[in-house]
């Protein structure tokens, strides 16, 4: 009898039995078997259904895919093609380009020797002079400068090229400038120094609103104004208190600051026409100076130079060459 027994408790089938308790089943011969917990989903959010095997997953939305868009920034250098003759200054003064018209920055050094040689023609209306016209007088001033230069700033399509520099000038005389026969056997002698030494920094912006046409503008601090003033003997310290009635041995104080610009046309890209205007700010007599590149159309670096101040003006020749040492 035992026998039987326990060959129908090992024979028979496990049979499952649901406990409402615990909402588990447990089969027979009480052993619970857990049941496994629904999937939590946060809240707003809907279930996404699995990929039913063997298809593709879904793919994401477009807008996650599309690229963002890119804020636009500084336009790109403006790039040029360079001729053979150097385009880092007018006359006198600079531009922001370096060398043939590099537009890129860095550094640049010009070497620049101008020969003012005489005047041509001129007149005045001073009421202490005798002759009221002058030409072909000997002025026979040489201005040797070194201009250093860094550009700061490269041309854009909108914004300009921007370089600062300084420049070292050794200015001296193979000739007197003539003396001025006044009224009332006056006579104003012109200074009779041989040579001089300036100097002077600058800011300057330069822009070609056409590859052929180059815009220049600037500020230099420093004793530039002083080599204006060197050009005519109208502008010499006993003439100037002349003029203002003043003792021929009073001081003249010649301010720093002048304003410079100009433009040059490229008719050929080796063939520069340019027009340099000089401003010295607050100056007494006000003298303005207008030097005329017309170097390529006489085959020479012949310039003409037009000096104006209050009471007259000048017309002078001059010779100017300019050799750029860096960048090579």
């Amino acid at each position: 009898m035992r026998l039987i027994l326990l060959t129908l408790l090992f024979t028979a089938p496990l049979s499952a039995q649901v406990n409402p308790a615990s909402g588990s089943t447990s089969p027979a011969g009480g052993f619970y078997m857990p049941a496994m917990p629904a999937p939590i989903v946060p809240p707003g959010s809907a279930a996404q259904p699995a990929a039913a095997p063997g298809t593709a997953p879904t793919a994401a939305p477009a807008s996650l895919l599309a690229p963002q868009p890119v804020k636009p920034g500084p336009s790109q250098p403006i790039r040029y093609e360079e001729g053979k003759v150097s385009l880092s200054g007018l006359v006198l003064m600079p531009t922001a380009y370096r060398g043939r018209g590099k537009n890129a920055i860095g550094l640049g050094l010009d070497f620049n020797a101008a020969y003012y040689i005489g005047r041509l023609y001129g007149k005045n209306s001073f009421d202490w002079t005798v002759e009221k016209k002058n030409y072909l007088d000997r002025v026979g001033l040489w201005l040797l400068s070194a201009d250093s230069k860094m550009q700061v700033q490269t041309e854009g399509k909108w914004r300009p090229a921007m370089a600062a520099g300084v420049q070292g000038i050794f200015m001296f005389r193979d000739a007197p400038q003539p003396p001025i026969n006044g009224t009332f056997n006056l006579t104003v002698k012109a200074t009779g120094k041989k040579t001089d030494t300036y100097a002077n920094a600058y800011l300057v912006l330069t822009k070609r609103p056409h590859p052929k046409v180059i815009l220049n503008a600037g500020y230099s601090d420093g004793d530039m104004p002083k080599v204006i003033y060197s050009l005519s003997e109208f502008l010499s310290k006993g003439a100037i208190n002349r003029s203002n009635n003043r003792s021929e041995t009073a001081d003249v104080q010649i301010p720093t600051g002048m304003l410079f610009g100009g433009l040059m046309w490229l008719p050929k890209k080796d063939s520069p026409i340019g027009l340099e205007v000089m401003i010295p700010q607050g100056a007494p007599q006000s003298p303005r100076l207008y030097n005329l590149h017309l170097g390529t159309l006489l085959k020479l670096n012949f310039e003409i130079s037009y000096l104006t101040f209050k009471g007259g003006w000048d017309l002078m020749g001059m010779f100017q060459f300019r050799y750029n040492y860096l960048p090579k």
